[in-house]
C-alpha cells in the first residue's frame, strides 16, 4: 500500500545542491505504523535527519548533542529511506526498527520524500527547518566540531524572534 503524501516542494538554485526554499505538507508512517503529518507552519524549529541505512550509524552522536543543548525548544526528527528494501522484507525490517528504536522515525519506503531533500546517501543528513518550513541549513557526515557549531548558529537563528520594525 502507497503511503499518502501530499506533496513536496523546493525551489533550488543552480549553485547549491540542497533544496533552500520551503517544504510543502507531508505525511509518513513510523516503525510503529503510527501516521505521522508533517504540516507548516509549526509552533517549533525542527532538526530533521535523513538517512539510508549506512547513514544511520552517524546519527546518535548528532541526535544526542543536539537534544543536550537545546532539549525541549525544538522537534528532532528522523526519516529514514527505506526504498531499497524489497516489499516481501519491509515487515521484518519494521519489527527490527521496533526492537531497536525507542523513538519515532518516519519510514519511507518509496523514497518519495527523501528524495525532495537533496541528501546525500550513505552518510547523515541533517537539517534546520525554521517555522515556516523553510531549510535554512544542511549538514552532512559524521558529527564534529565546525558541522554542530555552524548547525547551532542556524538553530539559533531560527528559534531568536525577529523583532518587527
Amino acid at each position: 500500500m502507497k503511503l499518502p503524501l501530499l506533496a513536496i516542494l523546493f525551489l533550488r538554485t543552480a549553485a547549491l545542491a540542497a533544496p533552500v526554499e520551503k517544504l510543502a505538507d507531508f505525511e509518513l508512517t513510523d516503525q510503529e505504523s503510527k501516521l505521522r503529518t508533517y504540516r507548516f507552519p509549526k509552533t517549533k524549529v525542527t532538526v530533521m535527519t535523513v538517512a539510508d541505512k549506512k547513514g544511520s550509524e552517524q546519527l546518535a552522536p548528532w541526535i544526542q548533542r543536539i537534544r543536550d543543548r537545546y532539549e525541549t525548544s525544538i522537534d528532532i526528527d528522523g526519516v529514514a529511506d527505506m526504498s531499497s528494501v524489497p516489499g516481501i522484507l519491509r515487515g521484518t525490517v519494521r519489527d527490527s526498527f521496533r526492537k531497536k528504536l525507542t523513538y519515532s522515525v518516519m519510514l519511507d519506503w518509496e523514497g518519495s520524500v527523501v528524495k525532495h531533500f537533496g541528501y546525500a546517501k550513505g552518510v547523515a543528513n541533517i537539517y534546520v527547518i525554521n517555522r515556516l518550513g523553510r531549510i535554512v541549513t544542511q549538514v552532512t557526515g559524521p558529527l564534529n566540531d565546525a558541522a554542530f557549531q555552524s548547525i547551532t548558529r542556524e538553530i539559533d537563528r531560527a528559534i531568536t524572534p525577529t523583532p518587527n520594525p
